[in-house]
């Protein structure tokens, strides 16, 4: 996979509060203002004469005007191996500057980007901010208008698909942790079982109405969910079967109780492709990577120890 590259990375806040975000996102451009700023003398690349002018326009306060000409910079000088980044309405979007600087009628300056702005990574995943370090997030609270990223190479992976060493490692031991779950269930009696299934529809929100099926191997749980009424029921089977699926399948088909069935077990090799709408299937790994997020890892130890 192609790997995200680049010499420099900033951030930037399209206008004082987002005015230019629409038509650079849009458009595809970068919006920046600074219109004390001689565009000549920035062209030329005549810092020296650009930090005098923003000194004189800063009424002398040579420290500010000093910040100034470092942002200035970054706009001017950014070339097709820089980044742009800025967070629009929650994800973050990335571009590549590219041409010269364009001098707009109001002073104000503008840039093409190469292939416009974007808010995924090139494999395709959302850059939403939930997602993201808060290392990154906190660039958002810096009060001028472009800085570098001090994050820049969790950026680079974040855009590249890849993963930390650290992250590597946890996501190995998560694999290896749930292929262990699995094991564990298939050792628990079918009460158990069930009973594990109930706990972890619990923490998900799910409440039970009621257990139908007295002492059979094969139980079925009625759920409700309390925040939109739902009622599903869930077909719980320690050994399953396709022809099984199906046969539930037409339960749920036949019934006006249900808006959804679950059909949860531990061995077996069933498919839930091409399944009705309402119809959920939960196999090991499905099942395994539940209890995993309800943290009910240690009940199961305990359970079959």
């Amino acid at each position: 996979m192609t790997t995200v590259t680049a010499s420099s990375i900033h951030y930037i806040k399209l206008g004082q509060r987002g005015d230019w975000e629409t038509e650079s996102l849009r458009d595809g451009v970068l919006r920046f203002g600074y219109r004390e700023a001689p565009h000549d003398l920035c062209v030329r690349g005549d810092w020296q004469g650009v930090q005098e002018a923003m000194k004189a326009a800063r009424n002398g306060n040579a420290g500010a005007a000093a910040r100034d000409v470092k942002q200035i910079r970054a706009f001017y000088e950014a070339d097709e191996h820089s980044i742009f980044i800025t967070f629009v309405g929650g994800p973050l979007y990335w571009c590549r500057p590219t041409g010269p600087v364009e001098l707009l009628d109001d002073d104000n300056r503008r840039r093409l980007t190469a292939e416009g702005w974007r808010n995924t990574s090139i494999g395709g995943t959302l850059l939403s901010a939930d997602r993201l370090s808060g290392r990154l997030l906190k660039v958002q609270m810096f009060r001028g208008t472009i800085c570098d990223v001090k994050a820049g190479d969790y950026l680079l992976r974040k855009l590249s698909d890849q993963l930390s060493p650290e992250v590597a490692t946890a996501e190995e031991a998560e694999r290896a942790l749930i292929q262990a779950i699995v094991g564990l269930m298939r050792l628990l009696t079918w009460q158990d079982f069930e009973l594990l299934v109930d706990l972890v529809f619990s923490s998900s929100g799910w409440r039970r109405i009621s257990q139908v099926g007295g002492t059979q191997k094969t139980i079925d749980l009625e759920l409700i969910l309390p925040s939109t009424k739902e009622r599903a029921f869930v077909q719980v089977k320690s050994e399953a079967t396709p022809a099984a699926l199906k046969d539930y399948t037409a339960r749920l088909a036949e019934s006006e109780a249900y808006e959804r069935m679950f059909f949860v077990y531990h061995t077996g090799n069933v498919s839930g492709d091409g399944k009705p709408s309402g119809v959920n299937v939960l196999g090991p790994i499905e099942l395994s990577q539940m209890v995993l997020d309800a943290g009910l890892s240690s009940w199961l130890r305990d359970k079959v120890s």
